[in-house]
């Protein structure tokens, strides 16, 4: 009798705990937004409990309102507690009927125990929270039940079999149900915990890898100053092999100290003045720029790029992305040949084809480009793509990279207009 109200009630329940998962365990959301979120997620489960209950008599009103407010009371914080204590008693009050007191009792007890429990014995209640609730549950459902027998025997002077099935049901139903909430809310904290661990695991991984490949870029070229400055020390050099050995030093100070910038351009956090560009001008400048190292790779460049596209970019930052992206394409065409640009505008993003018919790249390769240090260039660092990238989502858009071993290789750059 009843059961497939409870079944409904219980329904409910968990489609907010759904809810909670989708709305704040599965985000990095706030602290503060989480007790809010838990308050009015438990006061929606509360009202519908108590709006689709079961009637067997006068006053009393069966439903699974505990169990919301019971999670509350293990998971949210003071102020979501005088939340659901605040949404319950009014509603309560509102539906009207002899059960009222004895629902505010009842509030009032587990509310009380569960404050005690907590505070004295905070560890053993955060291992056991399935084992309280479940408990409790049993004292909230068997104590009401006590309350509506009494009313019972008060108004017929007796019980009837039925109705001491359906209360045996009410109190299994509640256990139950108290007990699969807790469980499911358990699984996603321990989810969200797990969550945390690997993205801490993987920026250690990425910081360990990124010192490691730093500290490597920058050991040769100061292993060759350090050579030269022992032969200063420990013989004689003549003017002439003095002038020469500086040159060298200085062109691998250099070397270190572009790694360097480089490095501090990707984690320096900066704060860049955009404005709109014309997609077309900034081709032409960069060009012009990198003319010379076509030339002397015998490339051509062509662009086929519309004058009336716009985008809202730093022009300095965008000219080193595009600068960086065009260089290794023109370097990977060592026997020559055409470097196509092209740009169009699709759906609402402007879409940047660069487009060079080098050595082209293999899926394991394209996998690993914008990894830190990671070049196919026999000499290259790998910053110059990762710059690109880090330039290019700053701009909330993406690079897509297709390339066949041996035929070249496309980047697409994709720019919200």
């Amino acid at each position: 009798m009843g059961i497939s109200t409870l079944l409904l009630n219980a329904f409910i329940i968990i489609i907010c705990i759904l809810s909670y998962q989708v709305f704040w365990l599965d985000k990095t959301e706030k602290k503060a937004r989480n007790n809010i979120l838990i308050s009015f997620l438990s006061s929606v489960a509360i009202v519908l409990c108590m709006t689709f209950p079961i009637h067997l008599h006068d006053g009393y009103i069966y439903d699974l309102r505990f169990i919301p407010i019971l999670l509350v009371l293990l998971y949210g914080n003071t102020r979501s507690v005088i939340c659901i204590g605040i949404v319950y008693i009014a509603y309560r009050f509102y539906l009207g009927g002899n059960g009222f007191f004895s629902s505010v009792i009842i509030y009032t007890v587990i509310t009380a125990i569960t404050t005690i429990l907590r505070y004295f014995l905070p560890i053993y209640f955060r291992r056991k929270k399935v084992l309280f609730n479940t408990l409790l549950l049993l004292i909230c459902t068997s104590s009401f039940s006590i309350f509506a027998i009494m009313n019972q025997i008060e108004i017929n002077g007796k019980i009837e079999a039925v109705f001491i099935g359906f209360l045996i049901n009410y109190v299994v139903v509640n256990a139950f149900t108290g007990f699969l909430s807790v469980y499911l809310v358990e699984g996603m904290i321990e989810k969200f915990k797990m969550k945390e661990k690997i993205q801490r695991a993987e920026k250690f991984y990425t910081a360990s890898e990124l010192a490691a490949s730093i500290a490597h870029e920058i050991h040769n070229p100061l292993t060759t100053v350090y050579g030269f400055t022992q032969l200063f020390r420990e013989i004689e050099i003549s003017k002439t092999s003095q002038d020469e050995y500086l040159k060298i030093m200085l062109m691998e100070l250099e070397k270190v100290q572009l790694i360097i910038d480089n490095y501090l351009s990707l984690t320096k956090p900066q704060h860049t003045i955009k404005k709109p560009l014309n997609i077309s001008c900034i081709f032409r400048e960069v060009t012009n720029i990198i003319s010379p190292l076509a030339f002397s790779y015998n490339v051509e460049i062509k662009r086929d790029i519309p004058a009336c596209l716009y985008i809202n970019a730093n022009p300095e930052k965008l000219k080193q992305c595009l600068t960086n992206i065009l260089q290794n394409g023109i370097e990977a065409m060592k026997d020559g040949g055409v470097l196509q640009i092209r740009a169009q505008e699709i759906k609402g993003n402007i879409v940047i084809d660069i487009i060079d018919s080098g050595i082209g790249m293999s899926r394991k390769e394209i996998k690993r480009i914008a990894t830190p240090f990671y070049s196919t260039k026999e000499k290259g660092t790998g910053l110059g793509t990762m710059i690109a990238y880090s330039i290019i989502r700053e701009l909330n858009g993406d690079i897509e990279i297709e390339s066949t071993k041996g035929k070249g290789t496309c980047f697409s750059i994709i720019i919200p207009c």
